[in-house]
């Protein structure tokens, strides 16, 4: 793959959050520090159709032991917590960044990803970032999710909640299955 200046600058630009809570995302911040002794530096809430993705932030240096959580706040979630449609709740820990790149990379953990892309939508007027992923069906789904859900929650995240330095730069990302 042949890399441009214009990649670095879109992949390689700081980003910041910005949030405020909800009452559900502070019952969800003292859920979570009740049950790791970790405390969050963002939850995100994010409902696409019936399911609803939350997406707990954590800090680099505490990101491995929230990770050995994560199968008991999800059976959690699917047992007693938090009201209704508890199967359609989807729980995700997330190491912070503050650079695009390795934002994304931390957005697919458990998948090996195989390059990222930037495509210019002149149609659109943002940039694509393309994830691509070896032909492996199963990989692809995992990070697109049911019914596209993931990454349209990924795109929501992207367009309301995570600011760039760089103003001008309006992204979407988009997974790929390549051979």
């Amino acid at each position: 793959m042949f890399y441009t200046i214009l990649d670095d600058l879109v992949l390689y630009q700081l980003l910041s959050f910005c949030k405020k809570y909800s009452n559900y995302e502070l019952q969800l911040h003292s859920y979570f520090f009740s049950k790791t002794q970790i405390d969050p530096s963002y939850i995100i809430s994010i409902r696409i159709d019936d399911t609803e993705y939350i997406f707990f932030f954590i800090e680099k240096k505490s990101y491995p032991k929230a990770r050995t959580y994560l199968d008991a706040l999800r059976k959690d979630f699917r047992r007693k917590y938090y009201q209704y449609n508890q199967n359609n709740k989807k729980i995700t820990i997330i190491k912070i960044d503050n650079v695009l790149l390795y934002l994304i990379f931390n957005l697919f953990p458990d998948l090996h990803i195989y390059d990222v892309k930037i495509e210019i939508n002149q149609y659109l007027g943002m940039y694509e970032v393309l994830v691509l992923l070896l032909k492996d069906l199963n990989l692809y789904h995992i990070a697109v999710g049911r019914n596209g859900g993931y990454i349209k929650a990924v795109n929501v995240l992207f367009k309301n909640y995570i600011k760039f330095d760089n103003k001008n730069t309006p992204v979407k990302i988009k997974c790929k299955a390549v051979s």
